[in-house]
């Protein structure tokens, strides 16, 4: 290519042309000869909220979700970083500073309708498959006996329940008139159940073990509740900057090919598996609530993103020899 276009270029300036015309010419094959740019990736930095504290385990199998979901888009996108904030944020702050998009810009939170009416990029896949909707209780070592006979939703409502003051979950709570007890010190929940504040503490399926194991040195007092299992829809979303739309893009899409590829299924029962053999889901009575404040955005009618525990491809319960199966996707009438 170079030796042609330099034979070119001498035999050019032996013909007898006016000097402008020969420039010209000189430039235009110069120009083409140039090397095209390939296009260079820029760096996208994702910046997860900080936890609670080193033994907040929570967010570990969505920040590494979310790890496996830039590097599936690596070939399109190019390459990535993964950060956290510097410290914890309560949710109220957290909204502000994802609106901000200085020091984060993603979290995976369970909805809530200022949330997803704000204008934060709601990626509307629940990352866990919904996983946090099954809830156990803690409660308690002394008390199992009150729950015992619990049959219905109205004799639960006797009873006060824990919750965080911020929490999703508390809208919920609130909004279905269950009696509660709020605080804003997270781990100050625990203290309160023990001291008889409130009766229970509902916990997430995906937390309730792994915040039992990790605490009961510390609160010997307190147990697992063991006949009972709470069912609402709340799923568990990716909520991303607006002021950072490609990573949102390029979460959803990696995401979507994760889904697709199967590899998002084995990561959630590599993680969620051995809870949810724990959770032994055909010995406990499930009451399942509906949440009013749902949005009509849920993909609900999208099977392959929930969990179903009776269903063989993610579950290993059976229908025909569990008497109370779970609930479907759509809400209860």
């Amino acid at each position: 290519m170079h030796n042609t276009m330099w034979t070119l270029v001498m035999a050019l300036s032996t013909v007898r042309v006016p000097s402008p015309v020969r420039l010209l010419v000189l430039l235009l094959l110069l120009t083409t000869a140039l090397p095209v740019a390939q296009p260079v990736h820029a760096m996208d930095v994702a910046i997860l909220d900080a936890p609670v504290n080193e033994i907040d385990k929570r967010n570990d199998y969505t920040n590494i979700l979310l790890t496996q979901i830039l590097q599936h888009t690596q070939a399109k996108y190019g390459p990535f970083r993964v950060e956290y904030a510097p410290s914890y944020m309560y949710r109220d702050r957290l909204l502000t500073e994802l609106k901000r998009g200085v020091v984060v810009n993603v979290t995976a939170k369970a909805t809530r309708p200022d949330w997803e009416d704000s204008e934060l990029l709601a990626l509307r896949i629940p990352v866990d498959k919904g996983i946090t909707e099954y809830r156990i209780a803690l409660i308690r070592a002394g008390d199992q006996d009150k729950f015992n006979h619990i049959t219905n939703i109205e004799e639960l409502k006797r009873l006060t329940l824990g919750v965080g003051h911020a929490w999703s979950t508390r809208q919920v709570f609130q909004a279905l008139n269950f009696k509660y007890e709020a605080a804003a010190d997270w781990e100050g929940l625990y203290k309160m159940l023990v001291a008889g504040r409130f009766d229970y503490f509902p916990r997430a399926l995906s937390e309730v073990f792994v915040e039992y194991d990790d605490r009961k040195a510390s609160f010997p007092d307190m147990a697992i509740e063991s006949s009972i299992m709470l069912y609402f829809p709340l799923p568990k979303y990716f909520f991303v900057s607006p002021q950072a739309p490609r990573l949102a893009a390029r979460i959803e899409e990696g995401f979507k090919a994760m889904i697709k590829d199967g590899s998002f299924d084995k990561l959630f029962l590599k993680y969620h598996q051995p809870l949810i053999d724990r959770a032994d889901f055909c010995s406990r009575r499930i009451l399942r609530l509906n949440n009013p404040l749902l949005s009509d955005k849920t993909p609900l009618d999208k099977a392959e993103y929930w969990y179903d525990p009776f269903q063989k491809r993610v579950g290993r319960n059976s229908k025909a020899t569990c008497p109370n199966p779970a609930p479907a996707r759509k809400q209860a009438p």
